[in-house]
């Protein structure tokens, strides 16, 4: 039995509350679809050992992330440690 996970990232929409409820009333599936994958939360949720599993979203970001983390998630971590964004750039412009 594999350890339940939680999303590395809050997405609006999220099922994270939902997942046990979800996983309750699917129960071990062999074959489970996630069609709005989003942080992947009901997935991580899952308390029983995977078996065949299918990821869709229509948000090619979230795909290339969730790959991309699979393929090597230290350098994943390493650029996401301090990501550019808009409240920074500001702060750093007035500071310089």
């Amino acid at each position: 039995m594999n350890p339940k996970l939680k999303a590395t990232f809050p997405w609006f929409g999220g099922k994270s509350r939902a997942a046990d409820i979800i996983w309750k009333r699917f129960g071990n599936v062999p074959n489970y679809v996630e069609p709005f994958a989003g942080s992947l939360a009901v997935l991580l949720g899952r308390e029983t050992e995977p078996k065949t599993e299918t990821v869709n979203d229509l948000d090619c970001y979230l795909a290339n992330f969730w790959r991309a983390v699979s393929a090597d998630p230290e350098l994943v971590a390493k650029f996401a440690d301090w990501p550019v964004n808009e409240a920074d750039l500001v702060a750093r412009h007035r500071w310089l």
